[in-house]
């Protein structure tokens, strides 16, 4: 990795050393011999690396670095102890120290030591950054390689300021995405702004986003901020931005390349400061093709794509889900704290069209529905059985799986009265009580207690 490196030295023999070995190591180095020089460069954020020589001593802190964007990595060069001196007095991070007079291959071994731990400090700040993220998406989880590079986009795309368009079909978690980037990015504190552009109308959308004016339309009886200005320098995100009708397409293209929003009924343009997001589960280039989305506005949008995976497609991420959920909907009191190996197996073998959405509804459901110590089989929709075995055509099932399948249906349909349920199957209700027992598909006790 090429740095850039700060030498501040009034030495210029020793400083024409150092940009020559610098150079060599494949590095940009810039030398400044002044004061006022180096205030400059700092504030131009033009150095990764400072390089600084004791002919530089007593620098006033609060003077020289206060523009400087960011905390400084440093290099002291000196002789006996007028490096610990410096080092005081300079705010940012010692790389290394180097004693007056050095030979050509001192430096050298020195600027690499200093710039290998460089390379360090930046690889462990971008793991406590991924710890970072983990902590933040706490709605996103899974340990799969496909979700493991959804968190490295992530983590890489949040201290920009560019669009970011996300891709992944319904209840994969689109909208969590974005609120992690946003959550992980430098206006983590400012508004988060999210728009289903599918829920309004065309002439509702418009006012949402851009704002109006007193007397833009009729009912306007009064000025309103559109959420793109609301916003402030935080983030909006425009959820199902496939849906959004050709006229405001072209108009929302325009306020991304301006970076200006006029609102309904307006002659003023006030400026865009909020980094703006977008979501689908539409394929975008269909719709291209189709004539129902804008070409340019999607190559607007798509500076950086994150496609999110069907649940499908990272079924091992499935009991780390089901049991994050469990978590969440089993408070103080609740018996239910585990699931049990049938009904995992069964969570496994189901497709989730629903995506994580579905599973999270499901996993509630079987904790409002269940009474023991774990989630059972039968605690789960009817559905799920059936979409497992309709994954089997050539396998013939038992007549205990028929029944059991019959069974867990009328039970379904019923809302769990044993009494109705057993009229649909046309069968006496102890006969299914019976049934209910040997199959084990629920508490006995729990069915006398209720039905």
């Amino acid at each position: 990795m090429a740095y850039r490196i700060l030498i501040a030295d009034r030495d210029l023999t020793s400083a024409s050393l150092c940009q020559q070995v610098l150079r060599h190591l494949g590095h940009q180095a810039t030398v400044v011999d002044s004061i006022a020089r180096l205030q400059q460069a700092l504030a131009r954020g033009d150095a990764d690396v400072l390089w600084v020589d004791e002919s530089f001593s007593g620098l006033d802190g609060s003077a020289v670095f206060h523009k400087t964007a960011r905390p400084l990595d440093i290099i002291l060069v000196g002789r006996g102890n007028s490096t610990r001196e410096m080092g005081g007095a300079l705010p940012g991070n010692i790389l290394e120290r180097i004693q007056k007079p050095f030979s050509a291959e001192e430096l050298s071994s020195t600027l690499q030591r200093a710039l290998e731990r460089k390379m360090l400090n930046q690889e462990n700040a971008l793991l406590r950054k991924r710890l970072q993220a983990r902590l933040e998406l706490e709605g996103l989880v899974g340990s799969s390689a496909k979700m493991q590079r959804v968190y490295d986009l992530i983590v890489k795309v949040a201290s920009a300021r560019h669009p970011v368009l996300i891709l992944g079909e319904s209840g994969t978690g689109k909208e969590l995405v974005a609120r992690a980037i946003h959550a992980l990015g430098p206006a983590s504190q400012e508004p988060f702004v999210p728009v289903d552009c599918g829920a309004l109308s065309a002439h509702l959308i418009e006012s949402e986003l851009f704002g109006h004016v007193r007397g833009a339309f009729t009912g306007a009886h009064q000025n309103r901020t559109g959420l793109l200005l609301a916003a402030g320098k935080g983030t909006v995100f425009l959820d199902e931005i496939g849906e959004l009708p050709l006229e405001l397409q072209a108009k929302l293209l325009r306020v991304l390349q301006e970076r200006e929003v006029r609102p309904v009924g307006s002659n003023q343009r006030l400026p865009l400061q909020a980094r703006v997001m977008a979501g689908t589960n539409r394929h975008l280039e269909g719709a291209i093709t189709q004539g129902t989305f804008r070409k340019d506005l999607f190559f607007r949008l798509n500076v950086v794509s994150i496609k999110l995976p069907p649940l499908r497609e990272r079924k091992e991420d499935i009991p780390a889900l089901a049991y994050h959920f469990l978590r969440r909907f089993t408070g103080e009191g609740s018996p239910i704290e585990d699931i049990s190996r049938e009904a995992l197996t069964c969570l496994m073998g189901y497709d989730w069209p629903g995506n994580v959405r579905e599973l999270e509804n499901c996993i509630q459901r079987a904790v409002t529905l269940g009474s023991g110590r774990e989630i059972q089989l039968h605690d789960l929709p009817s559905s799920l059985q059936y979409g497992l075995w309709a994954r089997e055509p050539t396998a013939v099932p038992t007549l205990e799986q028929v029944e059991k399948r019959a069974i867990l249906e009328a039970l379904d349909a019923a809302e769990g009265n044993c009494l109705r349920a057993a009229k649909l199957l046309g069968i006496g209700k102890t006969t299914l009580y019976r049934k209910v027992k040997e199959y084990r598909l629920e508490n006995p006790g729990r069915s006398a207690a209720h039905r």
